[in-house]
């Protein structure tokens, strides 16, 4: 049995179902097409890409392409007057129309400079004879020692803590202790 408010209040709700809400869309577009395209360290795709996303704020952009230099750039949303309260309700459930919120940004890549060979090895040789010329340190630091153990005495610097083989130096035997077994065991799944 149907009352004069039923079929109101059917209306009302069908008229809410189909209430607008708000298509948040970004269109990230390069010179460089087919640039990889991450918002937040996420793929999107390709450029020029499209991406929805859901809230205002600060995002990071990232673009990467063989031969080019990787760009990283941060990028601030800013919210439109129909995203804060209370009209973020009135948009989003109220408004029978959908608001389409598009925002393009366009980021130029630059190609990538290509390091000489010898540029490279100039610089490792010049880092090399810095680190010689470097002064020794006035007093080593020490390991550790855990609580209880023996503590650990300095070595002289131009002292060698174990004979080398073919030095004239006895090499102290091997450890007994600890015995190396014949087979080495096999070890399964």
């Amino acid at each position: 049995m149907m009352t004069g408010r039923t079929p109101r209040m059917v209306a009302v709700l069908g008229v809410l179902a189909c209430a607008g809400c708000v298509d948040r869309r970004f269109i990230i577009e390069s010179n460089v097409p087919n640039a990889q395209v991450y918002i937040d360290d996420q793929p999107v795709g390709a450029a020029p890409s499209h991406s929805s996303f859901e809230y205002y704020g600060n995002y990071t952009v990232t673009l990467v392409q063989p031969g080019y230099e990787t760009l990283t750039k941060r990028v601030h949303v800013r919210a439109p007057w129909y995203a804060y309260p209370p009209f973020d309700f009135a948009a989003e459930v109220l408004w029978p129309f959908h608001i389409k919120d598009t925002r393009r940004y366009y980021f130029e890549l630059h190609e990538a400079t290509k390091t000489r060979t010898d540029d490279l090895l100039n610089s490792a040789e010049a880092l090399r004879l810095r680190g010689q010329t470097l002064p020794a340190p006035e007093r080593p630091a020490l390991p550790k020692v855990k609580p209880g153990a023996a503590p650990i005495q300095p070595v002289a610097p131009d002292a060698q803590p174990f004979p080398q083989p073919g030095s004239g130096g006895i090499l102290p035997p091997p450890r007994q202790d600890n015995p190396l077994p014949d087979v080495v065991p096999r070890v399964g799944p």
